[in-house]
């Protein structure tokens, strides 16, 4: 890849850091990560540095392999960056801390109804049960589905479960929500309609999400804010600002739009390319 094809594809939009400590920032600084292998370590990720403020819906896409679900643990906490420092609303995170986790599979509680998957997590921010009851269908309604609490989890379908399992992520209360490719396994109608679900979702939390995807069509439609990584291991190729109305469109119109189509190029052309851009 030509030098001058690296610096326009690394061209990043600036981004204001966010305010230190501010709840739902992500602040990683020389973050990297690498996994034992022989005959060396694995360099999966980084080193990179990104600033997320609150509210922000940043995506992050790239090619299989180039560290985009690494980045989503370590945000989590699940795993330790091995090299610099990374930070979620100030404090080191930590797992089943500070942030809902919605995963590739819904993993579910298959012996619980789908309001006691939902009361489950209720339980666990601290929600007094006499008050679960409104709150579990208050998030059931949230994601469409209102009236299904006293189902069974085999009782509904691949798209229901990935709802409940948002529901669960929602119902921790926490100013973060990650999404790591949930939507991969299902049919493109089930998966349009649970990404207007998302993005609905989270413009009327105002949480922070971040999201993992490796489709630039998903990538330009739920995010505020897209960045590619590199093949591993991965750093920043591109980091986009979406300026595309995220309420008060109909769904279909905003796929339709000449700024997105472009916006969905642009990305698709720099997750091409990046795939090719080691360090």
């Amino acid at each position: 890849m030509s030098s001058r094809a690296e610096q326009d594809l690394t061209e990043q939009t600036a981004q204001p850091e966010p305010r230190p400590g501010a709840e739902g920032s992500i602040s990683a600084d020389g973050v990297g990560h690498s996994y034992p292998g022989r005959p060396e370590r694995v360099q999966a990720l980084g080193p990179l540095d990104l600033h997320v403020r609150p509210g922000e819906f940043l995506v992050l896409v790239g090619a299989s392999g180039c560290g985009k679900s690494t980045l989503l643990r370590l945000i989590a906490g699940f795993e330790r960056p091995t090299d610099g420092t990374l930070t979620v609303s100030g404090r080191v995170p930590e797992p089943g801390r500070g942030a809902g986790v919605v995963f590739q599979q819904p993993r579910l509680f298959p012996w619980r109804s789908v309001g006691g998957n939902v009361d489950l997590a209720l339980k666990y921010a601290g929600v007094e049960k006499a008050d679960r009851a409104v709150a579990r269908e208050g998030l059931l309604e949230r994601v469409g589905l209102g009236g299904t609490a006293d189902r069974r989890i085999w009782e509904i379908s691949g798209g229901q479960q990935q709802r409940v399992a948002i529901a669960r992520a929602l119902a921790a209360r926490t100013p973060l929500l990650l999404l790591d490719e949930p939507f991969a396994a299902l049919d493109a109608l089930t998966r349009e309609r649970l990404q207007e679900d998302v993005r609905s979702v989270s413009h009327e939390t105002g949480r922070t999400s971040v999201f993992v995807t490796h489709s630039a069509d998903e990538a330009v439609f739920l995010g505020s804010r897209i960045v590619v990584l590199t093949a591993r291991p991965g750093r920043i190729a591109l980091d986009l600002t979406v300026d595309l109305p995220r309420s008060g469109v109909d769904p279909d119109e905003l796929r339709g739009s000449p700024e997105y189509a472009e916006l969905r190029a642009q990305v698709g052309h720099a997750v091409k390319e990046s795939a090719a851009v080691r360090a």
